[in-house]
């Protein structure tokens, strides 16, 4: 269950804002900006509400918003109830909480996953290449705590998640929290994008190819080791769980860490990109090759070896 396991993604994130050694790896290393990992947290664990009727029976303490941190209980009973149902044929979008949307539903791009098994890899990429595009702009502080989602018409991912709504900015990634995070959501907003691509590298979230290290990605002067084609998405719903986790181990990190395009080297060179302010018009190259796609019409799916044969 995600949140339950290593702490994987601040350990890949610390190691990006420049951190060496096993120094580098559980939930006290602080290398990278607080708020950044804070971010890289959210994709898992993002702050939602929900009526009394939505999470009867759960635990809930419907007044308050609903995290894992701030409501262990009530989040995992709400996780169970959406694997339970999503391992039944139900699908999850607009309307529903989160948590059901973020792990089994129409947002499961936030951890470069496709929606559905039979989703085509172009489709996902388009999501996730949308996804990379508003947090890229959120980072630079293009969109502010005050941005509406549904007013970023240009985005048709972001539109299509949150059209519907008038979440701002701060409903989105700081909704019952601090101002002092708030007065970080730039960073906030760079961690989440850090996550998602994090993800991409995860066997159990997508399959890629080994890298040559022969290709490289560019943004402007900026230039890093391009990794391998990814050959297909896969979708979380009707996985096996446990493999899933075993595939995004600390010790599955460290072997991928040694290849070429590596997610730490590409994490460095965008933290360079953003702090040369670079736009997403430069930056758009460098995404669209990270997730370059061997055969764009290739479906999700669980992917070999991911298979719930129960």
């Amino acid at each position: 269950m995600p949140l339950l396991t290593e702490p994987v993604h601040e350990e890949a994130t610390n190691r990006i804002y420049g951190c060496n050694g096993d120094v580098c790896a559980g939930a006290e290393a602080t290398q990278a900006p607080a708020a950044v990992l804070s971010g890289v947290r959210w994709n898992d664990d993002p702050p939602f509400r929900m009526t009394a009727q939505q999470a009867r029976g759960m635990g809930c303490q419907t007044a308050s918003t609903i995290r894992f941190e701030t409501q262990p209980n009530c989040w995992v009973s709400l996780f169970r109830d959406a694997e339970k149902r999503a391992a039944k044929g139900a699908k999850y979008g607009p309307g529903d909480a989160m948590l059901y949307r973020t792990h089994f539903g129409d947002l499961q791009f936030l951890h470069a996953m496709a929606s559905r098994n039979g989703e085509l890899a172009r489709d996902t990429k388009q999501r996730l290449m949308d996804w990379f595009e508003f947090t890229w702009r959120s980072a630079l502080g293009e969109y502010t705590l005050d941005t509406r989602l549904k007013s970023i018409t240009s985005n048709q991912t972001i539109v299509a998640a949150f059209g519907k709504t008038d979440w701002r900015l701060l409903d989105l990634y700081t909704q019952g929290a601090s101002g002092g995070l708030r007065g970080r959501v730039s960073d906030v907003a760079f961690g989440s994008l850090l996550h998602a691509l994090e993800d991409s590298y995860a066997a159990g979230h997508a399959a890629r190819e080994e890298s040559s290290g022969s290709a490289r990605c560019y943004a402007g002067d900026i230039s890093v080791e391009a990794p391998g084609a990814i050959l297909a998405f896969h979708s979380y719903s009707q996985q096996d769980h446990e493999a899933h986790e075993e595939a995004d181990s600390r010790a599955k990190f460290m072997a991928d860490f040694q290849q070429p395009g590596n997610v730490v080297d590409v994490g460095r060179a965008l933290v360079r990109a953003r702090a040369q302010r670079l736009p997403w018009e430069t930056m758009r190259p460098m995404f669209d090759c990270l997730l370059t796609l061997e055969r764009p019409t290739t479906p999700a799916g669980p992917g070999e070896g991911f298979e719930n044969l129960n």
